[in-house]
């Protein structure tokens, strides 16, 4: 009983810490979800240098909470670049072999993993699970006669680590061609972020 009362009050502790870091973060970048056409944010959270949270925004499959996504310390980054990486290359092979044998409609998913975590907006509360397997997906579909090749990324469900009651149904990057994977690889890459927080603060491009 004590020790169950301990986890719950320290997941209560990161749950506030997690949720201070989120309204500290900055606007990094953003990308296009082509797919449904529009643009989401990434931002991110930068204590030390070599310390760092990236808030990757992604399409919502809830009906009810359209706010949250992926979330990436630097002790995941070099994994998910890397998944991404592998994911691009059987996307590719896929898509060759989909058009050489004329499959019109397929959905398979990949054997790819990477361990990341995911954030959402329920109410007015932004909630956390810290551990979430992404599942890789693709998928065919033919719609007013043109044929669509999809590699998809899902959180999959999500629960709060601080209310098991606050779920949602998950998130999604979805990308429709390879240079839609690299540019995404592009932005979030290990340069793009050291070049970012070496960046001067706007605070102190004006001295006294």
């Amino acid at each position: 009983m004590i020790m169950k009362t301990m986890f719950k009050k320290l997941l209560i502790t990161v749950q506030l810490f997690c949720s201070i870091n989120l309204l500290a973060q900055e606007k990094f970048s953003e990308y296009d979800n082509s797919y449904i056409g529009e643009r989401f944010e990434i931002q991110l959270s930068a204590k030390e240098q070599d310390k760092f949270t990236l808030y990757i925004g992604a399409m919502s499959l809830d009906k009810l909470h359209s706010k949250g996504g992926i979330r990436v310390e630097e002790k995941n980054h070099m994994e998910f670049i890397e998944a991404l990486s592998q994911a691009k290359i059987k996307y590719e092979e896929w898509v060759a072999t989909a058009k050489e044998n004329g499959v019109k409609e397929l959905a398979k998913t990949m054997t790819i993993k990477s361990r990341v975590g995911g954030y959402f907006l329920y109410g007015s509360e932004w909630n956390f699970q810290f551990s979430v397997n992404l599942q890789f997906d693709f998928k065919i579909l033919e719609s007013k006669g043109e044929t669509k090749y999809l590699l998809l990324i899902r959180t999959g469900e999500l629960q709060s680590s601080s209310n098991q009651f606050m779920k949602v149904d998950g998130f999604v990057l979805v990308f429709t061609s390879p240079k839609e994977i690299d540019d995404f690889i592009g932005l979030i890459s290990e340069d793009k972020i050291s070049s970012f927080q070496n960046k001067p603060k706007r605070e102190d491009l004006f001295k006294d």
